[in-house]
């Protein structure tokens, strides 16, 4: 059962936990004693975003009794006056026997109105994948998913037997990854009384792991939560009609901009910047040659931040490093004959990598229209849109670099927003290896070696611990080093 932790997921009607069945109890009387339908709210800040609502029952697939388990939900936000929505449906079926393994899936999509559709059907030992986008067709084999009835069944005995700081690994399955099984670790945490609908049951207090990003979870014994918060996000549990009460006009970016006490001015002409951080806890952020933290004390960092330089010491990528960041992926379509020919016609016969990743960026900013309305998940959709916004720029440049011959990964983190409320938002961009050194691009803003009031936060798309400190952060200005006239210009 897939399982999300950015924007998901609350309940209908309430069903009390299964309990402990006995060392016989099939996996079909385990479906049919924990059936349930539970319904979640989302919220951003303190405002409801979304909705997701959760089943599992007895169904039939194929002419076979298995366990059908169904998600729906939907997400609705404002980007800086642009509404995006996010619908989103999918059904899995467990067989019976064994294990209880995944024998097949279908993921629904349709974001701002483009529709993806993922269909996973048992073959042999594994299952072939079939991803359909408008006209689009392609397919994958994948290997069994790690998420089946028994591994549920475990988390479950887990929760009631757990001890403070015991750790149990879950996995759950992501079907638009390439990677599709996504481990999560529990750290139980306590054991606490609580009246659910005028019944008294427990609670159990746990703390998850999942690609770097930890939630704090209040489960039921089945495992269901109750409440779940990372970040600015939660998911509460509450009666479906309640639910689908959406409020109007949730705004992100007024949810997770990160306030400055300072104008900064204009970001182009900032030479260096000296920022202090607040909130960072024991959040590792990334160092390089351009960001690099120069004092940390408490729950206080100091961080210098300038534009891309020579390192003293240039590093080549290892051959597996080159590998992974030169691969076709099922979101970046590298391999795929559109994207080739169009790199090829971009670049040329432009051998210097930061050169042809000038032309590329320079490409990419020019031809897709800038919009928030226009969400997509890979890059041959984003090229048939020629629109989105940093994220889709950003995917479709990576894609380009790497059709290209040229190592690049996507990157996000802040940068600066100014106007009347200067802050810093969350935004995506990319580097490329030049074969000594990793170069910023931000195909977005149009900048190689990006200005100084980009702050790395997360590499690749499967880097989620940035959400630990969205909504936590604070920045102080300490000091601005602009270039005026060629010279450097000083304020503090």
């Amino acid at each position: 059962m897939s399982r999300v932790l950015s924007l998901s997921a609350l309940l209908v009607f309430l069903v009390p936990y299964a309990p402990a069945e006995t060392p016989a109890q099939s996996l079909r009387d385990y479906v049919v004693q924990g059936a349930n339908r539970t319904a979640y709210g989302i919220y951003v800040g303190n405002k409801k975003a979304g909705w997701e609502v959760d089943e599992i029952k007895l169904g039939k697939h194929d002419g076979k009794e298995v366990a059908v388990a169904t998600s729906q939900s939907y997400m609705a936000v404002m980007v800086d006056g642009t509404k995006t929505v996010l619908e989103q449906k999918e059904i899995d079926c467990y067989e019976l026997e064994g294990e209880g393994s995944v024998v097949f899936c279908e993921l629904r999509v349709i974001e701002d109105g483009q529709e993806t559709v993922r269909t996973a059907v048992r073959q042999g030992d594994g299952m072939v994948q079939t991803i359909q986008v408008g006209d689009r067709k392609t397919e994958r084999k994948l290997p069994l998913p790690k998420d089946t009835l028994a591994l549920q069944r475990q988390l479950e005995a887990w929760l009631r037997t757990a001890k403070k700081d015991d750790a149990f690994d879950n996995w759950t399955t992501s079907w638009d990854e390439d990677a599709i099984d996504v481990k999560e670790t529990y750290t139980f945490k306590e054991k606490k009384p609580i009246n659910l609908g005028g019944v008294e049951t427990e609670a159990f207090v746990v703390q998850t792991l999942s690609q770097g990003a930890k939630s704090n979870e209040e489960l039921l014994g089945d495992a269901r939560p109750l409440v779940v918060k990372i970040g600015v996000m939660e998911m509460r549990m509450e009666k479906e009609a309640v639910a689908k009460k959406l409020d109007e006009n949730v705004d992100l970016m007024a949810a997770t901009s990160i306030k400055v006490d300072k104008d900064l001015g204009r970001a182009s002409r900032i030479e260096k910047l000296t920022l202090e951080l607040t909130g960072l806890d024991d959040y590792a952020l990334p160092e390089s040659p351009r960001q690099r933290i120069v004092s940390r004390k408490d729950n206080v960092a100091v961080l210098e931040l300038s534009r891309d330089r020579p390192a003293d010491r240039p590093t080549t990528l290892g051959e597996e490093e080159r590998k992974e960041d030169l691969k076709a992926t099922t979101s970046m379509q590298s391999d795929s004959e559109a994207i080739r020919k169009l790199a090829k016609e971009i670049v040329g016969d432009e051998k210097d990598p930061v050169k042809a990743a000038m032309l590329l960026e320079k490409w990419v900013y020019k031809n897709l229209r800038k919009t928030y309305d226009a969400n997509a998940d890979d890059a041959l959709t984003v090229l048939a849109n020629r629109a989105g916004d940093c994220t889709e720029h950003t995917l479709l440049f990576t894609t380009l670099a790497r059709a290209a011959g040229i190592p690049a990964r996507q990157v996000g983190g802040v940068v600066y927003v100014g106007g009347d409320d200067p802050s810093f938002g969350w935004h995506a961009w990319s580097e490329i290896h030049d074969g000594g050194r990793w170069v910023t691009v931000d195909p977005t803003f149009g900048q190689v070696n990006v200005d100084p009031t980009h702050i790395k936060f997360s590499e690749g798309s499967e880097d989620q611990a940035y959400l630990n400190v969205a909504g936590k952060l604070k920045v102080k200005v300490l000091k601005v080093e602009t270039k005026r006239q060629g010279r450097p210009a000083s304020n503090g």
